[in-house]
């Protein structure tokens, strides 16, 4: 019995060790991420002039190299919530002394899409975890997500780790041809904006996107909103209404910062499914379209 008892701990002791390396392996090594590499490369950098911020309509679907010098791409995707814009344009934005735009992608869908007001999703607590440990923002509504978790046992997104054969020096993450699902296969909810709940979305994205000017206003730099183009399977399941609460939010913060908004939407010019990944996103061809038009 004595010998049983010290043969198994001693499987544990090297089950425990080999758990360790393979740890730090994944975290030390596999890493960086994109959220860790974007957020040392931009904090305190003197040389962006122009940064894009936000989620994936700007990760995926726009050439940073097209759109002139001292650029920046710091977009994640991911349901990534404008409260994290907020919370890091606070944090670096005055360490960037030469900055002088911000362009931020104010999309049809994101505005109703809070995680206060939603089911947290996997992708939403990865989010959560990785902000708070690679970029030092913290989600104050759902604490427990902070905890450390296994990376051996997470669900981590492999989309944000950072390999330099899909995203590259400038941040940028190319969308080659199609998905599986064609751009006529997915589409976006066309009700996405009715009910109490999506009110209280937007009111709070309100909050966040008034904010988010001001930010660029004390720092004397421009805000630029854009609404990137989308395929005519999204176009099809957009509403006047949510069209004219986009309108209505950049109108929210013309009230008190300047703006510029730009609407691509339903461009006349992206109307092929060869520009498109997806429904909502440029593949590469219409991400390089796109730079050049915007």
């Amino acid at each position: 019995m004595k010998r049983f008892i010290t043969n198994s701990l001693l499987c544990f002791c090297i089950f425990m060790c080999i758990w360790c390396v393979a740890e730090y392996a994944k975290e030390k090594i596999y890493l960086p991420n994109a959220y860790s590499y974007k957020y040392k490369h931009v904090k305190g950098n003197s040389s962006i002039k122009t940064l894009l911020i936000g989620h994936s309509h700007f990760e995926n679907s726009i050439n940073p190299y097209l759109m002139g010098d001292s650029i920046y791409d710091f977009a994640i995707s991911g349901r990534r919530w404008i409260y994290w814009d907020v919370k890091l344009a606070e944090q670096l934005l005055p360490t960037m002394p030469n900055l002088k735009y911000v362009l931020f992608p104010l999309g049809y869908a994101m505005p109703y899409e809070s995680p206060h007001f939603q089911p947290l999703t996997d992708v939403i607590e990865e989010n959560i975890y990785q902000y708070g440990k690679n970029m030092h923002v913290m989600y104050d509504r759902f604490p427990e997500n902070y905890w450390y978790k296994s990376s051996l046992v997470r669900n981590d997104m492999k989309i944000h780790f950072w390999r330099e054969k899909n995203q590259d020096k400038l941040g940028y993450y190319k969308l080659e041809g199609q998905s599986e699902e064609c751009a006529t296969d997915q589409n976006v909810d066309p009700n996405i904006y009715e009910g109490e709940v999506a009110q209280l979305c937007l009111n709070e994205y309100k909050e966040y996107f008034i904010q988010l000017a001001k930010i660029c206003n004390e720092n004397n730099i421009r805000f630029i909103a854009v609404t990137c183009p989308c395929a005519d399977s999204y176009i099809q399941n957009t509403r006047p209404q949510g069209i004219k609460n986009l309108y209505d939010l950049v109108d929210s913060v013309r009230t008190y910062y300047p703006i510029e908004y730009y609407n691509y939407l339903d461009d006349p010019e992206f109307r092929a499914d060869s520009l498109y990944y997806n429904c909502s996103h440029l593949n590469s061809i219409g991400a390089d379209k796109f730079a050049i038009r915007l």
